[in-house]
């Protein structure tokens, strides 16, 4: 893939509970109020509200692109350091083959409208339900999935 951002910048993402992320990439999109936007190497300084959506890390070194789905917040751009505080963060991101399959079953049929079975602790919002569903699919997730489920 051909590299637009000349270069990587520092990405911090935190939550009132953890310090998630901490790493260096080549471009960022995440959910701003307006609309999603780009960040690359050399952003002029903003600060921005960010609603419910998927943040997306690319070209992150010696690793895969990250993604989480983050609940809010805001973000602070400047000197080639973004810190992003969301208010919470769902991700695939350290969750074991059993889990992840768990949290993305949970969320598909709460998207096709199966959660009359779970119980109200278990219950999530189906629009939250449908992003987990699609950040599964930017992650590659899903399709392994469904590659896994074809070959049994």
């Amino acid at each position: 893939m051909v590299s637009l951002s000349h270069g990587k910048f520092r990405v911090v993402l935190l939550t009132p509970k953890a310090s998630v992320l901490d790493c260096r990439a080549g471009s960022l999109v995440l959910p701003g109020d307006d609309g999603y936007f780009g960040v690359l190497r050399n952003h002029c300084p903003m600060l921005s509200v960010l609603k419910r959506g998927i943040m997306q890390v690319r070209e992150i070194p010696d690793r895969a692109d990250a993604f989480y789905l983050v609940e809010g917040g805001f973000v602070r751009i400047g000197e080639n350091h973004v810190t992003v505080l969301a208010y919470e963060v769902t991700t695939f991101e350290g969750l074991n083959k059993k889990a992840t399959e768990e949290l993305l079953y949970h969320a598909q049929s709460v998207a096709a409208g199966q959660n009359y079975i779970r119980t109200q602790q278990d219950a999530i919002e189906i629009g939250k339900a449908k992003m987990i569903v699609k950040m599964a699919e930017m992650a590659g997730i899903l399709a392994e999935q469904e590659k896994n489920v074809s070959h049994n």
